[in-house]
């Protein structure tokens, strides 16, 4: 399925209408004998929800510095969530061991990026406890985020490939990055890892065919450099055996903004990955409502993100085939099927 049809209509929607849906404040529990903490997280209910019709799910992660509350507002997905029918799910960092800035996802770190353990871990058993405490559809379920939150995002998915539908990341980075690939001080320099090797953390991580990616990236962004979405987009193309050569590009202007999207199929026309640039616009959530790591010029991403994960949602299923055996001890992971 193609976004590109009707992306400049997407990109210019509204974000001022209010949602009508409510929000349920709820804490996931600490696990005893995991490297886990207690989460806060906050589910939005969309206007129209029964109850009995299971929904597709989205889980929206924040950035450093920033509340799972804070990401609720800037990002605008629960006015979408009522027009087309989802719940969002915002998780908190709430807490966290370790030296690192206030609220970060421990996207970096080798035991909270690991299936089964720590803050990725704990990702999944919010997924689980939603799943048991609503009506959720397990076939269409996504996950996006900002910064550290789209990170994070994407850890979930090579991870969890046998869970996640699709994902986006907002200002992210590739799977297996370092701290150091993010500008956190001005004599600091940048630095990635070697493309080789995230290609063979990615790889080892998946347990099936790489979850569909949503990638948008501002070439102005000066804590998340431009090259880090281009690793990024690098690495799930080899993942998914896709060309570097775009199946399909689109390019504009929303208020003001230049913005230029391409996308990638697959041999049987199957989008596995988008990537959306714009030009101009700071570190943060694009084209969102006023709030802390948002700026409300530009495209509205949210849109396209939302209509990214339909298009992923409406394509054939993977083939069982694709994923490898888990270990007996993985068993007990794959808490939703």
């Amino acid at each position: 399925m193609s976004v590109t049809s009707n992306i400049d209509a997407l990109l210019s929607q509204d974000t001022s209408i209010a949602p009508k849906g409510r929000s349920v404040d709820l804490v996931l529990p600490k696990s005893a004998g995991q490297i886990r903490r207690s989460r806060d997280y906050r589910v939005y209910l969309p206007a129209g929800y029964d109850g009995q019709t299971a929904m597709p799910m989205v889980m929206a992660l924040h950035g450093c510095k920033q509340s799972h509350l804070e990401i609720q507002v800037v990002a605008g997905l629960d006015r979408i969530a009522d027009r087309e029918g989802f719940i969002v799910v915002y998780p908190s960092i709430t807490s966290h061991t370790a030296f690192r800035s206030r609220n970060c996802w421990g996207w970096w770190m080798h035991r909270q990026r690991i299936r089964g353990s720590g803050e990725v871990g704990d990702l999944l058993q919010i997924v689980s406890a939603v799943s048991r405490d609503y009506a959720i559809d397990q076939d269409r379920l996504h996950v996006c985020g900002l910064s550290a939150g789209a990170a994070m995002s994407v850890v979930a998915l090579a991870n969890y490939s046998d869970v996640w539908k699709s994902g986006a990341s907002v200002a992210g980075l590739a799977f297996g990055e370092s701290a150091r690939a993010v500008k956190y001080a001005k004599f600091v320099p940048v630095k990635y890892k070697p493309i080789m090797m995230l290609n063979r953390l990615l790889k080892r991580a998946l347990v099936c065919e790489a979850p569909d990616l949503l990638i948008i990236q501002s070439a102005a962004d000066k804590q998340v450099d431009l090259k880090a979405s281009e690793i990024l987009a690098q690495t799930w193309r080899t993942a998914t055996s896709l060309s570097d050569e775009p199946t399909e590009t689109a390019s504009g202007k929303t208020q003001n903004t230049p913005w230029r999207y391409a996308q990638y199929a697959d041999n049987e026309g199957r989008v596995r990955l988008g990537y959306f640039t714009v030009e101009g616009i700071k570190h943060g959530w694009i084209g969102g409502n006023a709030g802390k790591y948002s700026t409300t010029e530009g495209p509205n991403v949210s849109e396209l993100i939302c209509a990214f994960f339909s298009a992923s949602q409406q394509a054939l299923s993977p083939v069982e085939s694709y994923c490898r055996p888990l270990v007996a001890q993985e068993q007990h992971l794959s808490v939703l099927r």
